[in-house]
């Protein structure tokens, strides 16, 4: 195709799956086409030349040696991506429908008609209860909890291990996409060696941009404390004007209309913001005022013109890093959490032949003449967060309430 497609999204870990075996043989293994399919999109795209050159050659052969040992598509998700690792770059992983990756990934970029051909021609949906897991010390852990999603009706915290789903090991995809539309029990464990607890959740099926676009709605909110209010919004993915729309209309008309600060959390989910969006924060715009005939004024204000703190941490990515940048280093909000994942390539996605997809950096980014990339942002106050069996409580959130409070 002529036209490229890039974004800079979350780069978060694979979750595998399984295919029948094929025994071995004296005949070539089944997987040695699909690998030279992948090597040649690498060696065709990825955003570096020089180390495709230098380098590829070299970790080609060492992988390609090892193909004949692989007998089911578990391990071979597992070459590939170990062979990808070796590129030491973001953006850049093999995804099965095993993957919820797969799915948000593939809703973003469904407009390339190869994509989009995956996928039925139709709107991408998958089966979710909402929930953003980090495997910690080989045990799953809910990470984050979607606002208004199942998971959150249903009772789960972040901080929860997941001890099982119905009954089996955990896989976010595999553990549910049997159950949509009636309950399945998560097993979790609240309080470290504490008893496991059973939660009846019930998965969904949804467009995973909705389902991102839904929970930033659900999560505005106005916190008030010692006579003042903060204002919060999560914004999970940032992978489309819409979400920064969303941000622009509650500071315009909605709840954060009237709060004294305000909180933007962007850990987790996709990246894709761009700087631009930073104009929120511009002073210079204009405030409108409206009077009607009886005199009386409405005030129509985009800006944002109080004080504002981002919170971040090592799930925060790409797009949401170059804001992240901007606003600590233009003074425009306070950062407090932890430092960026420095994943700021940008991604474009590629179909295989057996329906798979690989993520592959084919742009480097700079901002202002910084490349972010391996580096990330540090935060201007850090807030270390072991979200380990934390029961729902979020100090990061916290600290920022505490911040916004004394300068108020």
């Amino acid at each position: 195709m002529n036209k490229q497609y890039a974004i800079a999204a979350l780069c978060v870990p694979v979750f595998l799956f399984h295919l029948s075996s094929s025994a071995l043989s004296a005949s070539p293994s089944p997987y040695a086409t699909l690998y030279q399919e992948i090597c040649r999109i690498v060696t065709a795209n990825f955003y570096d030349p020089v180390m495709i050159e230098r380098d590829f050659p070299d970790i080609e052969k060492t992988y390609r040696a090892k193909i004949d040992a692989v007998s089911n598509r578990h391990e071979f998700s597992a070459l590939i991506n170990g062979m990808l690792a070796r590129l030491n770059t973001s953006h850049t992983y093999y995804l099965t429908p095993s993957d919820y990756e797969y799915y948000h990934l593939g809703a973003i970029f469904s407009q390339i008609p190869e994509i989009g051909k995956i996928f039925g021609n139709q709107t991408v949906q998958y089966p979710t209860v909402g929930i953003i897991t980090r495997k910690i010390d080989s045990k799953d852990f809910i990470a984050t909890v979607l606002a208004g999603s199942t998971a959150e009706k249903a009772g789960l915290q972040m901080g929860d291990e997941i001890i099982s789903v119905g009954g089996a090991p955990y896989s976010p995809i595999r553990s549910i996409e049997n159950h949509v539309g009636k309950d399945v029990l998560f097993s979790i464990r609240r309080i470290r060696n504490g008893p496991p607890m059973k939660i009846a959740v019930r998965p969904v099926l949804i467009n995973p941009k909705k389902e991102m676009l839904d929970a930033q709605k659900a999560s505005i909110r106005i916190m008030e404390q010692k006579g003042k209010k903060i204002g919060y919004i999560h914004i999970y993915s940032y992978a489309g004007k819409e979400y920064h729309d969303e941000l622009v209309s509650a500071i315009t008309w909605g709840k954060l209309r009237e709060a004294d600060g305000l909180i933007i959390d962007l850990r987790y989910g996709l990246g894709g913001a761009s700087p631009g969006y930073l104009n929120i924060f511009n002073p210079d715009i204009p405030v409108l005022r409206m009077i009607d005939r009886e005199g009386k004024k409405e005030i129509f204000d985009s800006q944002w013109r109080k004080p504002a703190v981002y919170i971040t941490n090592n799930a925060t990515r790409s797009g949401k890093e170059l804001v992240v940048f901007g606003a600590k280093k233009y003074n425009y909000a306070t950062v407090i959490g932890e430092k960026t994942a420095g994943a700021t390539t940008a991604g474009r996605l590629y179909p295989l032949s057996n329906n798979d997809l690989i993520y592959l950096a084919v742009k480097g980014s700079e901002i202002d003449g910084v490349d972010l990339e391996g580096v990330g942002v540090s935060p201007d106050i850090d807030v270390p967060f072991d979200i380990r069996y934390c029961r729902g409580r979020d100090i990061q959130l916290e600290k920022s309430m505490d911040y916004l409070l004394n300068i108020l």
